[in-house]
């Protein structure tokens, strides 16, 4: 793509006005500019003062912006990944992740440069259309939600709810762009190359981290991340032809010590692990049925006679101990307000002022994306998204069927087995569309991992559909 800086040229008036007063217009403005960071800071008045002194730099990394926007896509997965820490401080103990800023900035120039070129820029694809339909819904049940609010819900426990909503409906926005941004600017092998090598080489560390109790500040190691490590590494570990022996060894053995670590070690958080095992399955059956057949088949003799009977007994009853059948309950709950906002849904994070209200001691989210889809978004969004899934997942499987042997057929399969697996995930936890009062804002850096990976699928469909057919 070209630069985006060329996108806004010079006004023609700008160009007849003489270099004196536009020097003397520079020279005025960065006094006043000056003075008013001065009399910020005089008057204790710090946030705005700091405000002020950040304008620069952030002018300057708008120009980056322009100039470079390819570079920003490419690393957009590394600030997910490993910059936890950095984060716009948004009140109330919650932050903004740099990864979710850095899209919808992103976006923000993307959707600017087409509305002045007035052009289409979106790269061909039936994931598109209810892309946008999810957008559009997502901002119209927030609105509805607002509009036929129960008139006696108790607003002033919420705190700025308004506010907190509005930044979750930024995040669900930026999570629905991404598929989008990834496929339109991620064109060439090497950055899909890129793209896998983040996730394996951070995956590790993670892994690493995370069996010596290592403190670290920098890793994103919440949600799938486990999911989002095995299957790329053993993706490339297994399926890339040509790749040496010793390398196919070092990448089994670093597979075995995370699925040691997330199954054994961490059993009891099943929503991490499960959806890896499932995951893995998945890619065995798209690559040879027969080994398929073989996996499942070891599977299931080890559960009904095997010590993996012992072990899921044992994953069972430690859930059980820790209230894992409360679920139900929640669920339950959850419909029975459902019922009366059933079309467009209570907006996003809408459900939480309706529990706080009616069930203030024991109000807790649903730890379900696909009820909490039906909440915030109604039976029209429930079934939009269940459009956006079949949709995609067939996109993913017709992906990899035209694909060549090779990064671009390991890639897609990745993807396809990924995000299947992360769809069933979604009963599990709010692994795809962070709610509000549980993963916070701030669990958009790792929920776009999945959603970075469906980008992927269109990189890798638009790259096969250049390729000549052998």
């Amino acid at each position: 793509m070209r630069s985006l800086l060329s996108t806004f040229e010079t006004p023609p008036w700008l160009k007849r006005l003489p270099q004196p007063l536009i020097v003397g217009g520079v020279i005025s403005g960065l006094a006043v500019y000056s003075f008013a960071i001065g009399v910020m800071f005089g008057s204790n008045r710090m946030l705005l003062g700091l405000a002020l002194l950040a304008l620069p730099f952030g002018l300057i990394v708008l120009t980056l912006l322009l100039y470079r926007f390819e570079w920003f896509v490419l690393i957009l997965p590394l600030t997910a990944l490993a910059m936890r820490p950095v984060a716009l401080p948004a009140g109330n103990n919650s932050h903004l992740p740099i990864s979710m800023l850095l899209t919808l900035a992103l976006c923000g120039i993307w959707v600017l440069a087409m509305i002045t070129r007035r052009t289409w820029q979106l790269t061909p694809s039936p994931l598109n259309k209810p892309l946008l339909a999810l957008t559009g819904c997502f901002i119209f049940s927030t609105i509805w939600g607002a509009i036929w609010a129960d008139p006696i819900l108790d607003w002033g426990i919420m705190g700025n709810f308004r506010l907190a909503q509005f930044a979750s409906l930024l995040s669900f926005l930026g999570l629905l762009a991404t598929p989008l941004l990834v496929g339109r600017f991620i064109r060439f092998e090497w950055q899909i190359k890129a793209y896998l090598a983040m996730f394996i080489i951070c995956g590790s560390l993670m892994t690493a981290a995370q069996t010596f109790s290592i403190d670290h500040i920098m890793l994103n190691d919440a949600g799938l991340w486990g999911l989002w490590f095995a299957i790329p590494l053993a993706g490339v570990t297994y399926l890339q032809p040509r790749l040496r022996w010793r390398w196919r060894l070092a990448g089994s053995a670093l597979l075995l010590w995370h699925l040691w670590l997330a199954a054994i070690r961490n059993s009891l958080w099943i929503s991490g692990w499960l959806p890896t095992i499932i995951g893995l399955i998945i890619m065995a059956f798209l690559v040879s049925r027969r080994v398929f057949f073989v996996l499942v088949l070891i599977v299931a003799i080890n559960l009904a006679i095997g010590p993996g009977k012992h072990y899921i007994d044992q994953v069972v009853n430690d859930n059980i101990a820790e209230g894992g059948l409360g679920r139900l309950e929640i669920w339950q709950r959850n419909l029975s307000i459902v019922r009366q906002h059933w079309l467009f849904g209570m907006g996003v994070a809408g459900y939480a002022p309706y529990n706080m209200t009616y069930f203030r001691y024991d109000a807790r989210s649903t730890h379900n994306n696909y009820f909490d889809i039906l909440a915030q978004f109604g039976v029209v969004g429930f079934g939009l998204w269940l459009w956006f899934t079949i949709v995609s997942i067939r996109y993913g499987w017709r992906t990899f069927e035209l694909a060549p042997p090779g990064i671009l057929r390991t890639t897609a399969i990745i993807a396809t087995a990924g995000w299947i697996a992360a769809q069933f995930s979604m009963m599990l936890g709010d692994w795809i569309l962070p709610f509000l009062y549980n993963q916070t804002v701030a669990g958009y850096a790792y929920t776009v991992y999945s959603w970075i990976f469906l980008g992927l699928l269109i990189s890798v469909r638009q790259l096969v559909q250049k390729e000549p057919l052998s």
